[in-house]
C-alpha cells in the first residue's frame, strides 16, 4: 500500500478583489462593537469602586475605545470579514462614496 501526502492549503482561501472602503467600513463596525462590548463588560461591577469618579470613567471609557480601535480588522473575531463578505455583493469595485 502506497500512501502519499495529500496537497492540502491551509492557507486561506483568496478572497475577491474588494474595495478599500468596504473594508474601512467594516472594520469600523467592529470598532463600535467591540467599543460597546468592552462598555457593557465593565457596566457589570461586583461592587462601588473605591477609586471612582468621573475623571476614571472618562479615562477607562478612552482606553476601552483605544482598545477596540487597536483590535478592530487585526483579531480573530471575525466581525470585519463577516461584515465584509455580507456587503461585498452590493459594492462595485469602482463606486465612489461621497
Amino acid at each position: 500500500m502506497d500512501i502519499k501526502p495529500a496537497s492540502i492549503s491551509l492557507s486561506p482561501a483568496k478572497q475577491p478583489d474588494r474595495t478599500p472602503e468596504l473594508r474601512r467600513a467594516a472594520e469600523g463596525f467592529e470598532e463600535l462593537f467591540l467599543t460597546q462590548f468592552l462598555k457593557a463588560a465593565r457596566a457589570g461591577s461586583l461592587g462601588d469602586d473605591i477609586m471612582g469618579s468621573s475623571a476614571v470613567d472618562k479615562t477607562r471609557d478612552l482606553f476601552d475605545a483605544e482598545i477596540a480601535r487597536a483590535s478592530s480588522g487585526r483579531t480573530g473575531f471575525g466581525i470585519a470579514d463577516a461584515v465584509e463578505r455580507q456587503f461585498a455583493g452590493f459594492v462595485t469595485p469602482n463606486s465612489k462614496v461621497d
